[in-house]
């Protein structure tokens, strides 16, 4: 199955929800952090990223952008594929699509 989506407006009223979507999107990568243990530096570690982009991450600031990414930090955090895909196409208006 193909899903496409279609990019947002660049209205004041959906860049705050993109920023809102992207704070949920941290949220729920901080959340699972804490679930499994790990530290911001040791969840960095694991995923091959930085700790400053992790820490970004948790507060919306920085977001992946490619099937990598969110597969090094899925596996980081013990969570499988398709649950980090239900999350992102939950909060996939922090990409700025609908």
């Amino acid at each position: 199955m193909s899903m496409t989506f279609t990019p947002l407006s660049l209205t004041t009223e959906n860049l705050f929800l993109q920023g809102a979507w992207s704070r949920m999107f941290g949220h729920f990568i901080e959340s699972g952090r804490e679930k499994a243990g790990l530290s911001i530096e040791q969840a960095a570690e694991l995923a091959g990223m930085s700790t400053e982009d992790w820490a970004g991450l948790e507060v919306g600031s920085w977001l992946p952008n490619t099937r990598r990414q969110f597969r090094s930090i899925a596996v980081a955090l013990g969570i499988e594929w398709h649950t980090m895909t239900e999350i992102v196409l939950m909060c996939r208006q922090a990409w700025g699509i609908q």
